[in-house]
Protein backbone atom coordinates (compact mmCIF):
# COMPACT_ATOMS: atom_id res chain seq x y z
CA UNK A 1 0.00 0.00 0.00
CA UNK A 2 1.32 3.55 -1.14
CA UNK A 3 -0.57 5.70 0.84
CA UNK A 4 -1.60 5.30 4.39
CA UNK A 5 -4.81 4.38 5.41
CA UNK A 6 -6.71 7.02 6.90
CA UNK A 7 -8.62 5.50 10.27
CA UNK A 8 -11.04 6.95 12.41
CA UNK A 9 -12.23 5.43 16.09
CA UNK A 10 -15.13 6.66 17.17
CA UNK A 11 -15.89 5.21 20.88
CA UNK A 12 -17.18 6.90 23.69
CA UNK A 13 -14.65 5.55 26.46
CA UNK A 14 -11.23 7.76 26.27
CA UNK A 15 -9.03 5.23 27.79
CA UNK A 16 -10.59 2.89 25.17
CA UNK A 17 -9.88 4.95 21.86
CA UNK A 18 -6.68 6.03 23.23
CA UNK A 19 -5.04 2.48 23.66
CA UNK A 20 -6.66 1.87 20.26
CA UNK A 21 -5.17 4.53 18.27
CA UNK A 22 -1.75 4.00 19.64
CA UNK A 23 -1.34 0.79 18.92
CA UNK A 24 -3.15 0.88 15.34
CA UNK A 25 -0.90 4.15 14.80
CA UNK A 26 2.56 1.62 15.61
CA UNK A 27 1.47 -0.18 11.67
CA UNK A 28 3.40 2.43 9.34
CA UNK A 29 0.22 1.92 6.59
CA UNK A 30 -2.44 3.85 9.08
CA UNK A 31 -2.67 7.26 9.58
CA UNK A 32 -4.88 7.85 12.71
CA UNK A 33 -7.04 10.98 12.91
CA UNK A 34 -8.42 11.68 16.57
CA UNK A 35 -11.94 11.68 16.69
CA UNK A 36 -13.35 14.21 19.64
CA UNK A 37 -16.78 11.90 20.76
CA UNK A 38 -17.84 15.28 23.04
CA UNK A 39 -17.21 17.83 19.91
CA UNK A 40 -16.82 16.62 16.34
CA UNK A 41 -19.63 16.05 14.16
CA UNK A 42 -18.65 12.26 11.79
CA UNK A 43 -19.90 13.99 8.66
CA UNK A 44 -17.54 16.92 8.97
CA UNK A 45 -14.51 15.59 9.88
CA UNK A 46 -15.26 11.95 7.70
CA UNK A 47 -14.85 14.82 5.12
CA UNK A 48 -12.15 17.47 6.22
CA UNK A 49 -10.42 14.06 6.43
CA UNK A 50 -10.48 12.44 3.90
CA UNK A 51 -11.39 9.19 6.40
CA UNK A 52 -11.12 5.56 4.60
CA UNK A 53 -12.29 3.33 7.59
CA UNK A 54 -14.56 4.38 10.66
CA UNK A 55 -14.01 1.85 13.26
CA UNK A 56 -17.46 1.96 15.52
CA UNK A 57 -18.44 1.37 19.23
CA UNK A 58 -21.71 -0.19 18.99
CA UNK A 59 -23.01 0.49 22.33
CA UNK A 60 -22.00 4.64 21.80
CA UNK A 61 -24.93 6.87 22.46
CA UNK A 62 -24.00 9.85 20.54
CA UNK A 63 -26.99 13.03 20.40
CA UNK A 64 -27.15 14.64 16.96
CA UNK A 65 -29.77 16.98 16.22
CA UNK A 66 -31.89 16.18 19.08
CA UNK A 67 -31.65 12.66 18.13
CA UNK A 68 -29.58 9.24 20.14
CA UNK A 69 -27.89 7.60 17.63
CA UNK A 70 -25.69 4.31 18.79
CA UNK A 71 -23.09 2.28 16.70
CA UNK A 72 -25.75 0.42 14.08
CA UNK A 73 -27.31 3.93 14.24
CA UNK A 74 -24.34 5.58 12.92
CA UNK A 75 -23.34 2.82 10.90
CA UNK A 76 -26.64 3.06 8.15
CA UNK A 77 -25.82 7.08 8.20
CA UNK A 78 -22.21 6.74 7.50
CA UNK A 79 -22.62 3.81 4.53
CA UNK A 80 -25.53 5.90 3.15
CA UNK A 81 -24.05 9.18 3.27
CA UNK A 82 -20.38 8.25 2.54
CA UNK A 83 -20.26 4.97 0.76
CA UNK A 84 -16.60 4.65 -0.33
CA UNK A 85 -16.12 4.87 3.53
CA UNK A 86 -15.78 1.35 4.98
CA UNK A 87 -16.78 0.72 8.67
CA UNK A 88 -15.55 -1.54 11.41
CA UNK A 89 -17.51 -2.32 14.21
CA UNK A 90 -16.00 -3.22 17.88
CA UNK A 91 -17.92 -4.22 20.63
CA UNK A 92 -17.83 -6.75 23.60
CA UNK A 93 -21.00 -8.16 22.23
CA UNK A 94 -19.56 -10.27 20.34
CA UNK A 95 -22.91 -13.05 19.54
CA UNK A 96 -24.16 -13.76 16.01
CA UNK A 97 -27.55 -11.68 16.41
CA UNK A 98 -25.71 -8.63 16.80
CA UNK A 99 -23.19 -8.73 14.40
CA UNK A 100 -25.56 -10.03 11.80
CA UNK A 101 -27.76 -6.40 12.23
CA UNK A 102 -24.82 -4.51 11.98
CA UNK A 103 -24.02 -6.15 8.41
CA UNK A 104 -27.02 -5.35 7.63
CA UNK A 105 -26.68 -1.57 8.52
CA UNK A 106 -23.48 -1.81 5.69
CA UNK A 107 -20.84 -2.87 8.17
CA UNK A 108 -18.32 -4.64 6.66
CA UNK A 109 -16.60 -5.66 9.55
CA UNK A 110 -16.25 -6.80 13.06
CA UNK A 111 -14.00 -7.33 15.84
CA UNK A 112 -14.71 -8.47 19.34
CA UNK A 113 -13.08 -6.26 22.19
CA UNK A 114 -12.19 -9.76 23.12
CA UNK A 115 -9.58 -10.28 20.52
CA UNK A 116 -6.53 -8.44 20.05
CA UNK A 117 -5.39 -5.15 17.98
CA UNK A 118 -3.83 -7.68 15.42
CA UNK A 119 -7.21 -8.90 14.73
CA UNK A 120 -8.44 -4.68 14.12
CA UNK A 121 -5.22 -4.41 12.14
CA UNK A 122 -6.06 -7.25 9.52
CA UNK A 123 -9.90 -5.95 9.73
CA UNK A 124 -9.32 -2.93 8.64
CA UNK A 125 -6.45 -4.49 5.85
CA UNK A 126 -10.31 -6.90 4.79
CA UNK A 127 -12.64 -4.05 4.70
CA UNK A 128 -10.23 -1.14 2.88
CA UNK A 129 -10.17 -3.50 -0.16
CA UNK A 130 -13.80 -4.39 -0.41
CA UNK A 131 -13.78 -7.61 1.70
CA UNK A 132 -15.83 -8.59 4.58
CA UNK A 133 -14.22 -9.44 8.17
CA UNK A 134 -15.21 -11.32 11.04
CA UNK A 135 -12.68 -12.06 13.91
CA UNK A 136 -11.30 -15.61 14.69
CA UNK A 137 -14.04 -15.02 17.92
CA UNK A 138 -17.28 -15.02 15.85
CA UNK A 139 -15.85 -17.22 13.04
CA UNK A 140 -16.08 -19.80 15.96
CA UNK A 141 -19.31 -18.88 17.34
CA UNK A 142 -20.87 -19.38 13.93
CA UNK A 143 -22.06 -22.14 11.95
CA UNK A 144 -21.43 -20.62 8.34
CA UNK A 145 -18.62 -18.48 9.64
CA UNK A 146 -16.25 -19.34 6.38
CA UNK A 147 -19.05 -19.48 3.77
CA UNK A 148 -20.19 -16.06 5.27
CA UNK A 149 -16.86 -13.86 4.08
CA UNK A 150 -16.64 -15.87 0.85
CA UNK A 151 -20.31 -14.04 0.53
CA UNK A 152 -22.23 -17.73 0.22
CA UNK A 153 -24.49 -16.94 2.62
CA UNK A 154 -25.84 -13.44 3.61
CA UNK A 155 -26.51 -13.99 7.65
CA UNK A 156 -24.37 -15.87 9.89
CA UNK A 157 -26.24 -18.59 11.75
CA UNK A 158 -25.29 -19.09 15.41
CA UNK A 159 -24.05 -22.27 17.07
CA UNK A 160 -25.10 -21.06 20.44
CA UNK A 161 -27.96 -19.09 21.85
CA UNK A 162 -28.62 -15.43 21.16
CA UNK A 163 -28.86 -14.47 25.04
CA UNK A 164 -26.29 -14.44 27.49
CA UNK A 165 -27.47 -16.02 31.31
CA UNK A 166 -27.29 -12.79 32.65
CA UNK A 167 -29.81 -11.45 30.04
CA UNK A 168 -32.35 -14.31 30.41
CA UNK A 169 -32.13 -13.36 34.00
CA UNK A 170 -33.45 -9.85 33.00
CA UNK A 171 -35.67 -10.80 30.50
CA UNK A 172 -37.18 -13.30 33.15
CA UNK A 173 -38.28 -9.79 35.72
CA UNK A 174 -39.19 -7.76 32.61
CA UNK A 175 -41.77 -10.29 31.17
CA UNK A 176 -43.46 -10.72 34.58
CA UNK A 177 -43.84 -7.01 34.66
CA UNK A 178 -41.04 -5.33 37.10
CA UNK A 179 -39.51 -2.03 36.55
CA UNK A 180 -35.87 -0.98 36.09
CA UNK A 181 -35.23 -0.43 39.68
CA UNK A 182 -37.56 -3.58 40.67
CA UNK A 183 -35.16 -5.92 38.90
CA UNK A 184 -31.99 -3.75 40.38
CA UNK A 185 -33.31 -4.65 43.40
CA UNK A 186 -34.01 -7.99 43.27
CA UNK A 187 -31.07 -9.33 41.45
CA UNK A 188 -28.73 -6.83 43.51
CA UNK A 189 -27.24 -4.95 40.46
CA UNK A 190 -27.05 -1.57 39.13
CA UNK A 191 -29.97 -0.22 37.70
CA UNK A 192 -27.31 1.39 34.89
CA UNK A 193 -26.28 -2.38 34.61
CA UNK A 194 -30.32 -3.48 33.84
CA UNK A 195 -30.91 -0.56 31.45
CA UNK A 196 -27.83 -1.53 29.63
CA UNK A 197 -28.49 -5.39 29.77
CA UNK A 198 -32.49 -4.19 28.65
CA UNK A 199 -30.87 -2.36 26.13
CA UNK A 200 -29.04 -5.24 24.70
CA UNK A 201 -31.67 -7.47 24.76
CA UNK A 202 -33.58 -5.27 22.15
CA UNK A 203 -30.47 -4.52 20.08
CA UNK A 204 -29.80 -8.45 19.36
CA UNK A 205 -33.37 -9.40 18.91
CA UNK A 206 -33.75 -6.45 16.76
CA UNK A 207 -37.39 -5.23 18.08
CA UNK A 208 -38.60 -2.60 19.46
CA UNK A 209 -40.90 -3.00 22.17
CA UNK A 210 -41.37 -5.22 25.33
CA UNK A 211 -44.22 -7.00 23.36
CA UNK A 212 -41.90 -8.06 20.13
CA UNK A 213 -38.97 -9.15 22.86
CA UNK A 214 -41.07 -11.39 24.50
CA UNK A 215 -42.50 -12.93 21.66
CA UNK A 216 -39.42 -13.40 20.02
CA UNK A 217 -37.83 -15.06 22.99
CA UNK A 218 -40.45 -17.39 23.05
CA UNK A 219 -40.14 -17.83 19.16
CA UNK A 220 -37.10 -19.60 19.38
CA UNK A 221 -37.51 -21.62 22.90
CA UNK A 222 -34.81 -19.19 24.36
CA UNK A 223 -37.33 -17.75 27.46
CA UNK A 224 -35.62 -18.61 30.95
CA UNK A 225 -37.26 -22.06 32.34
Amino acid sequence: MNNKLRIAYIEDQKVVKEGVNFLLSQYPFIQIFDFDFETDRYDKFAQLNKIDVFILDLQLQILRDKKQLNGFDLCEIIRTKFPHIKVIGHSMYDDVATVNKFFKKGGMGFVSKKSGHVELVNAIKQVSEGEKYICCEMVKKAKNGKKFLRREDDTLKAITETFTKAEKSILEKIAKGYSTKQIAQQLEISEKTVETHRKNLFVKADVKNVAELIAYAYSRRIFID
